[in-house]
């Protein structure tokens, strides 16, 4: 059984065997789970990569260089013709 100490900030160490087995890596954030009889799951919160694509949607996407061309586009036509304010 690993162990770890909890300071008085609240503050813990995750044993490198725990790291180890979990896979997780240095600054990654972690989801605390308490469960009634006491006890508490850990899991890694997965990155916004690892996310990437698991949700769908009807709305089409456009390229950088669609989104980079209507932005130009935007920015002139404002450059030429300003609103008052």
């Amino acid at each position: 059984m690993t162990t770890s100490t909890l300071t008085d900030k609240g503050q813990t160490t995750v044993p490198q065997e725990i790291r180890e087995a979990l896979g997780a890596s240095p600054r990654q954030r972690l989801v605390w789970e308490a469960q009634k009889d006491g006890s508490a799951v850990v899991r890694l919160m997965p990155s916004v990569m690892e996310l990437a694509g698991s949700l769908k949607s009807e709305v089409p996407f456009t390229s950088i260089r669609e989104e980079t061309d209507a932005a130009t586009d935007a920015w002139v036509t404002e450059s030429l013709n300003p609103k008052r304010r």
